[in-house]
């Protein structure tokens, strides 16, 4: 999807100018996690990652994925990027970005049958299926490879 607001290209390109806002991008592309686990993985302080995570969700990049309530009562937010990907190209003076939106399977077949309108949607629907099935397939494939690099290493 090409972002079309040259405001929100600068943006994701100053995210990753950045060093710990993109550091913080980078952690949370493939999980969720709250502030505090991404500043003691990243070695960032606490403070500024609290600021960067509101200045990248204020812009769209990172978002609200999931609030998990702990049961001493304790709430926290886990966050996670917009996109999953990202391509930024300079080209005879134009910037563009392109971004893939970072969305698992279940989000998709969740959106797909809350828009199903006719018949003609149970075509895309069960088109759609197959293409989420097919990204599952691939992501569990890429999980049982990288789990047979480690063994192997």
């Amino acid at each position: 999807m090409l972002v079309s607001d040259r405001d929100k290209a600068l943006q994701i390109v100053k995210a990753f100018s950045d060093e710990y806002s993109r550091r913080i991008v980078l952690c949370v592309i493939s999980r969720s996690l709250p502030i505090e686990e991404i500043s003691a993985e990243e070695h960032i302080p606490i403070s500024t990652c609290y600021r960067r995570v509101r200045e990248l969700q204020g812009s769209g990049i990172l978002r609200a994925d999931r609030t998990v309530i702990q049961e001493d009562g304790k709430k926290y937010v886990c966050y996670k990027t917009s996109f999953k990907n990202a391509k930024i190209n300079l080209d005879s003076g134009q910037l563009t970005v392109d971004v893939m939106p970072n969305r698992d399977p279940s989000e998709k077949l969740h959106d797909i049958w809350a828009n199903l309108r006719s018949m003609d949607d149970v075509v895309e629907l069960e088109r759609s299926i197959e293409e989420a099935e097919t990204e599952v397939e691939e992501v569990k494939q890429r999980q049982t490879s990288s789990e047979q690099t480690v063994v192997e290493a």
